[in-house]
């Protein structure tokens, strides 16, 4: 897995415990939340998202029609 920047977005539940384990100093609820929450959104934002270029105009809803075979 190849290190780089990145932006995670956070929703309001998220903030507010980061904010709890702040103000009440507790690294436990602070491990717990990057354990659970952190960690997922960071390994997801560090995915492979190329296409090879033969596959430029693919969309993801994109599905795969059968060939008909005439």
């Amino acid at each position: 897995m190849e290190l780089k920047d990145v932006v995670i977005r956070l929703d309001a539940s998220e903030v507010k415990r980061i904010i709890a384990a702040d103000v009440d100093a507790d690294a436990d609820a602070a491990l717990a939340f990057i354990r659970e929450s952190l960690v997922k959104k960071v390994k997801k934002a560090l995915e492979a998202h190329c296409v090879p270029v033969f596959e430029a105009n693919y969309r993801p809803a994109q599905k795969r029609q059968p060939s008909s075979g005439k």
